[in-house]
């Protein structure tokens, strides 16, 4: 029986993250990954879209479609930062300012899921954003941006430091999209392209290595289409 996942996602590198390395790769385990929804940040019907930033509209949009997909064997997940989340979010666990560790994390996805009281639904929100991904295969961004070199190298210093690139941090300057920005300029003002050609370059396997968060919702569902416990 086929199953079915959609990925709710942050914005354009996600979606194209899902509906292309993602989807290649589940559909080896028995799932199906539909077209991805880009986060709704306002309650219009055909409203912007792009960015964890309106819970009421992201809440909404999630609801609606459970409602419109019934089917038991399909699933839903999530594709957001938490990077300069909503506080409303932050709030549904208790949490008055942003959180960082592991286990505050997950217990924002928790408390994300009681709130929606899907059963279906599985939230993923990556520590601190996506761009983790890129920077976890800096042979990768080298292949892709072949000119930066001598920044790669100093790049590689900087990270040296941290045990997997989820630990790095939300600061204005040192978040992983700045240290990219930093790295390669006019990284920002092409990011989702950009990020995205990395990542296809490298590949899963040397991300799920070095991003222990992402492998693991990674094997959630690559046991979920097989039939694993």
């Amino acid at each position: 029986m086929k199953k079915d996942l959609l990925i709710y996602c942050e914005g354009e590198t996600e979606e194209r993250l899902a509906a292309r390395l993602l989807r290649n790769h589940l559909l080896q385990h028995g799932v199906c990954v539909a077209r991805p929804i880009v986060a709704a940040t306002s309650l219009e019907h055909c409203g912007q879209r792009g960015g964890f930033v309106n819970w009421d509209a992201i809440r909404f949009d999630l609801t609606t479609l459970f409602a419109n997909h019934p089917q038991p064997d399909f699933r839903f997940t999530t594709l957001l930062d938490t990077y300069a989340m909503p506080k409303r979010v932050l709030e549904l666990a208790g949490f008055s300012g942003p959180v960082s560790t592991v286990a505050d994390i997950e217990a924002v996805e928790q408390a994300i899921e009681r709130n929606l009281g899907e059963p279906r639904f599985k939230a993923y929100l990556q520590r601190h954003e996506l761009e983790a991904l890129v920077l976890a295969d800096l042979d990768a961004v080298g292949r892709v941006f072949p000119d930066n070199q001598i920044a790669l190298e100093g790049l590689h210093k900087e990270l040296a430091g941290f045990s997997t690139p989820e630990d790095i941090n939300h600061g204005p300057t040192t978040h992983p999209s700045a240290r990219l920005q930093a790295t390669i300029p006019g990284y920002a003002a092409r990011k989702a392209s950009h990020a995205f050609f990395v990542l296809m370059e490298a590949g899963l396997d040397p991300i799920r290595a070095r991003c222990p968060r992402f492998n693991a919702w990674m094997v959630h569902w690559e046991n979920w289409g097989s039939g694993k416990p």
